[in-house]
């Protein structure tokens, strides 16, 4: 298996980039990262990957991972493969929501691929919807149990949650779902002072895993998007 700074190197060369700065600049990241890259200390993140889709024809996993096909399919097999996985609703009444596993951790990280693999989908009517959750517009929203207890009483353990796909950077006080540095975390953001955004959990319990990202390390966080509503699942005995 090639390593990720010869899988790289193999990008530069088709695309006559010279410098690691020239990649830096085609992949619109820093060159910091690049470097870091290059020794090996961290994997391609989601936001980079996209680029080099956009721009490359090498396959997202081969860049990621070394494994699959090293190019991308020919155009008329991604046409087919897309048809085949468009979701149509059986009615304009409905709505189809889409629930995947990206296994996020809600206590201290857990190593993830940057793209959820997808699970199922559930079809909700619109009618339920707007009794629920007081929309039917649930564009960019997707559903996600969680893994652990560490936001409880936000997020119950036991529950699936709703978050809004369509947010990918930090706004506001909030509970994100991110990756930093090759781990996947579901943990409340807040701003601190010099521009350092702080990690924090809401359960007490496990005040140990919170963590503090520095302004230099914002090119390591990805944000895959904001909580919004989450529905707690316990049975009751009757």
């Amino acid at each position: 298996m090639t390593t990720l700074k010869e899988r790289l190197q193999e990008v530069m060369s088709e695309h006559g980039l010279r410098t690691q700065q020239q990649l830096a600049d085609f992949a619109k990241v820093s060159k910091g990262l690049v470097n870091q890259w290059f020794k090996g200390d961290t994997g391609l993140g989601k936001k980079p990957l996209l680029e080099f889709e956009k721009k490359t024809n090498f396959s997202s996993q081969w860049l990621a991972e070394g494994l699959g096909n090293k190019y991308k399919k020919n155009r008329d097999s991604e046409i087919l493969t897309n048809v085949s996985n468009t979701i149509v609703p059986k009615d304009e009444n409905t709505t189809v929501l889409k629930l995947y596993d990206i296994r996020a951790s809600c206590g201290f990280g857990s190593c993830n691929p940057d793209f959820p693999e997808l699970l199922k989908t559930i079809e909700i009517p619109n009618k339920a919807l707007v009794e629920l959750l007081g929309t039917q517009n649930l564009d960019g929203v997707e559903l996600m149990p969680p893994d652990g207890d560490s936001m409880e009483p936000s997020i119950p353990r036991r529950s699936i949650t709703l978050i809004k796909t369509d947010i990918d950077k930090f706004q506001d006080s909030g509970v994100y779902l991110i990756t930093f540095d090759g781990y996947t975390y579901i943990k409340r953001l807040a701003r601190g002072k010099s521009g350092v955004i702080k990690v924090i959990s809401d359960n007490k319990k496990y005040a140990d895993s919170d963590f503090e990202i520095e302004p230099h390390e914002l090119d390591l966080l990805i944000i895959h998007g904001k909580f919004w509503k989450a529905l707690p699942l316990d049975f009751i005995d009757i």
